[in-house]
């Protein structure tokens, strides 16, 4: 199943699927929008960007644009930050994304 948070932009998702090359250029074996059957028990029932699984370390990723970063506020982010930092050997890593601007001459 192929889910995400209903305020994903476009913007947003671009950096998460560059993330995910990023990851799996490093060696990490990708999954984008995991399932409640590929998270621990713990986990289950997040919404999560990527899970990128590495010889020595899960990595949890999220890319949110600084509008959405208080869509659900601050205390989600750090609720869930929580919840994958408890799992051994699993870390959260929030990545924040900016639209790009024209540069004023």
């Amino acid at each position: 199943m192929n889910k995400s948070r209903p305020f994903k932009t476009p913007l947003e998702h671009r950096r998460l699927l560059r993330l995910a090359r990023e990851y799996d250029r490093a060696g990490y074996e990708v999954l984008l929008y995991p399932d409640d059957a590929s998270l621990p028990t713990s986990l289950q029932g997040s919404l999560l960007g990527l899970i990128a699984k590495g010889e020595n370390e899960t990595i949890v990723a999220d890319v949110r644009s600084r509008p959405n970063l208080t869509l659900n506020g601050a205390a989600d982010l750090r609720r869930l930050a929580e919840k994958v930092n408890a799992i051994p050997g699993w870390q959260f890593n929030l990545v924040v994304t900016n639209p790009r601007h024209p540069q004023a001459s």
